[in-house]
C-alpha cells in the first residue's frame, strides 16, 4: 500500500522512458506495490517514445493519479537530459531512480529512507538482484551487513569499483544536497558513473544497506559489438577520465588509477570479438588513455600504492592487450600476403 502525496513526499521516484513497452507494465506494477509508511511521488518522463509506452505510461497516471505524473518530452532528448528532467521535477526530500525496464521488490522505499532517517544519510546505496530468463542471482557486490562512510571515503568507495558500481539506480540520494548536481547531455556510455562521481564527492555520508532493494534485468541485446562500432565506446573512456574532475586526495587519486585499470581490462577483452580495421582504431585510443593515465608499466603503479589485485589486473590487461596487437599484426600480414 502507499500513502496519499501530500505538500512535500518522502521520496520522489524518477523513471526514464523510451521505447520499452515490453517491460514498462512490470515496472510500473512494482512501483504501485511499494509498502511504504510515508508519501512518494513517481515522475515518468517519456523521451519521445515510437510504441507504446507513452500510452502505458498515461494508463499508469489515470489509474493512480495521487502518486504519478508524467513528463513528454517533444522529441528524443538522451537519457541524460531526461534523469535532469525528472531531477527538476522531484520535490521529495530525497529522490531514487528506477529504469522503465527493472523492477523494485515491495520493501525498496522503505528500506532506503529508514536507512536514510536512522543514519542521516545523504546517500543510501542497496542490494541488487540480477535477472534474466533464466533465473535471478544477487550482485557480486552486494555486501552482507551495513557499511558507513564519510567525506572523504565516500568517493573513495565508489572509485574502488568494489562495494558501489557506477549506476544512479539502487541508490536514494537527499535532494536538497545534490539538486545542483546534472547529468552531462550527450554522454552515450557511463554518464551513471560520470554522475555518481560528483554526487559521492559532494556527500558528506553515505550508507550502504544490506537490504536488496533493486532488481536489475540483464538484457543481452548484442550491445557489446556496437560500443565499438559506433564508438559509443569512447564515452566510456570519456567518463571515467572526466571522474579525475573530483579527486582531491592521494587515496582517491589512487583508487582513480584502479578504476582506469579496471576499465582498460574490461574494453580489450570486450575487443577480442572484433576484427580489423576496428580493432586497430580501438588499440590506438587505448595506446592513448595509457599514456594520458599514467599506465604503462608495473613499476609505475607499485609507486603509486596500487592495491595488489588491481596489479594483477594491470598484468591481465597486459597480457590481452599483447595478444590483440599479434592478432592484428598477423591479420596484417595475411592481407598483405593476399595482396
Amino acid at each position: 500500500m502507499f500513502a496519499k502525496v501530500d505538500t512535500v513526499p518522502a521520496i520522489s521516484v524518477i523513471v526514464p522512458v523510451y521505447n520499452v513497452q515490453d517491460y514498462l507494465a512490470e515496472c510500473l506494477d512494482s512501483l504501485a506495490q511499494q509498502e511504504f509508511c510515508e508519501s512518494f511521488e513517481i515522475i515518468l518522463i517519456d523521451d519521445y517514445s515510437t510504441d507504446s509506452s507513452k500510452k502505458l505510461c498515461e494508463e499508469f497516471v489515470v489509474a493512480h493519479p495521487t502518486i504519478a505524473k508524467l513528463i513528454c518530452h517533444s522529441h528524443n532528448q538522451g537519457l541524460s537530459v531526461v534523469r535532469n528532467t525528472g531531477i527538476a521535477a522531484a520535490t521529495g526530500d530525497y529522490f531514487t531512480f528506477v529504469d522503465s525496464d527493472d523492477v523494485i521488490p515491495r520493501n525498496a522505499l522503505q528500506d532506503l529512507y529508514d536507512a536514510a532517517i536512522r543514519y542521516q544519510a545523504d546517500i543510501v546505496k542497496g542490494n541488487n538482484l540480477i535477472f534474466d530468463e533464466k533465473g535471478a542471482r544477487p550482485a557480486n557486490y552486494n555486501v552482507n551487513k551495513i557499511k558507513i562512510y564519510e567525506n572523504d571515503n565516500i568517493l573513495s568507495v565508489f572509485l574502488q569499483h568494489r562495494e558501489i558500481r557506477g549506476h544512479t539506480w539502487g541508490k536514494l540520494f537527499r535532494r536538497t544536497a545534490f539538486l545542483h548536481i546534472k547529468n552531462t547531455p550527450g554522454v552515450m556510455m557511463a554518464q551513471d558513473a560520470l554522475y555518481c562521481a560528483e554526487i559521492f564527492s559532494c556527500a558528506k555520508k553515505l550508507v550502504i544497506i544490506n537490504n536488496t532493494v533493486y532488481h536489475y534485468r540483464l538484457r543481452r541485446s548484442g550491445a557489446t559489438g556496437r560500443k565499438f562500432q559506433t564508438g559509443a565506446y569512447l564515452w566510456w573512456l570519456y567518463s571515467i577520465e572526466n571522474c579525475g574532475k573530483f579527486v582531491t586526495t592521494q587515496h582517491q587519486k589512487t583508487h582513480l588509477k584502479e578504476l582506469r585499470i579496471h576499465t582498460l581490462l574490461q574494453i580489450v577483452r570486450e575487443a577480442r570479438a572484433l576484427n580489423n580495421p576496428t580493432l586497430m582504431e580501438v588499440l590506438k585510443h587505448i595506446a592513448d588513455k595509457q599514456h594520458a593515465w599514467q599506465l604503462t608499466s608495473l613499476k609505475e603503479l607499485i609507486q603509486c600504492n596500487v592495491g595488489a589485485k588491481f596489479l594483477l589486473k594491470f598484468i591481465r590487461f597486459k597480457i590481452v592487450l599483447s595478444k590483440l596487437k599479434q592478432s592484428v599484426k598477423e591479420q596484417l600480414h595475411t592481407d598483405t600476403r593476399v595482396k
